[in-house]
């Protein structure tokens, strides 16, 4: 079976709960994680060991199935848009 892959964009608070459930199904390959704060970004990939990307990176990568949308409700519906 091929594994479905997945992108983050928010990495606040609720990314963490997120990335630890997402880690105990094994059909899903998180391929990236992306905030507008880099900083918090990089931390939440450094601590999951995933790839940290830009947002526009992240949508424009072919091997991205799945955008799961945690932002902040100012950046929701634009980030659902371009999704």
């Amino acid at each position: 079976m091929d594994k479905v892959g997945i992108g983050i964009i928010g990495c606040g608070n609720i990314s963490g709960a997120y990335l630890t459930a997402m880690a105990s199904f094994p059909i899903l390959d998180i391929r990236g994680v992306a905030d507008l704060n880099r900083e918090l970004a990089e931390a939440k990939a450094a601590e999951f060991n995933v790839p940290v990307k830009s947002v526009e990176e992240l949508l424009a990568d072919p091997k991205v199935e799945i955008i799961v949308n945690l932002t902040i409700p100012k950046a929701h519906v634009a980030v659902a848009l371009q999704a």
